[in-house]
């Protein structure tokens, strides 16, 4: 079974690192083993056994979808389109925080230092265009509360990162995001807006199924390292 080679993981991480995408008739012993860390990627929770490897980690990866129409409302005036990276320092703190349930956080074979390594590269290349078209930020008191990152392909758009300040959670912040993120691409033309998260983040989860988003993918991943 081939597995395919990550290149911006294995660099960024300095391991090898590869994808492994399993069907109901995937035949194990062929797997190679030359790998540092395998991400196995399944529709169905399949118990495996990889030959020199132990699993670390394993989580339901989640898709939320939810159709969006042309508003003509605007954006909370309290939300700001960035338009520089001076800010960049604040928004590093809040990406930590979108990111408690990150696998790369979870797995115990990666460390925090890599973790938050991992959030300021997100965070950086999305200033710079590279991982997101645009990011909008929450300010009170000329204070950074919350952000939110997306970027459009075609007539769909994908949520980057979203995070809100934990002692400020429970206020709307992240609702206002995401309802100032709809009003952009709605007016833009676009149709259809995804959340990525993890189904075990339940407080996500059910902050967007009352905001009307439905879940339209659940994969099973799972990380196995190199004995």
């Amino acid at each position: 079974m081939r597995i395919k080679h990550l290149d911006w993981d294995s660099s960024f991480f300095n391991k090898k690192i590869g994808l492994l995408e399993l069907s109901n008739d995937s035949n194990f012993s062929e797997i190679q083993n030359d790998f540092d860390l395998i991400y196995v990627v399944s529709d169905k929770d399949i118990a495996i056994e990889i030959k020199d490897y132990k699993q670390s980690h394993s989580e339901n990866k989640i898709v939320f979808s939810k159709k969006i129409f042309q508003k003509n409302d605007s954006t909370d005036a309290n939300i700001f389109l960035v338009l520089e990276d001076s800010i960049k320092d604040e928004i590093y703190e809040l990406a930590f925080e979108s990111g408690r349930f990150s696998r790369f956080i979870l797995d115990p074979n990666f460390g925090q230092l890599e973790f938050e390594k991992l959030y300021k590269k997100w965070v950086d290349n999305s200033f710079n265009k590279e991982f997101a078209d645009a990011i909008l930020v929450y300010k009170e008191q000329n204070k950074i509360l919350g952000f939110v990152t997306y970027k459009v392909w075609d007539k769909q758009a994908t949520i980057g990162l979203i995070g809100v300040c934990s002692k400020h959670q429970g206020k709307g912040i992240g609702k206002n995001l995401i309802q100032s993120v709809e009003i952009e691409l709605a007016n833009k033309g676009v149709s259809e807006l995804r959340i990525p998260t993890q189904l075990q983040n339940e407080k996500a989860c059910f902050f967007y199924t009352k905001m009307g988003y439905e879940i339209i993918e659940n994969k099973i991943l799972k990380h196995y390292w190199k004995l």
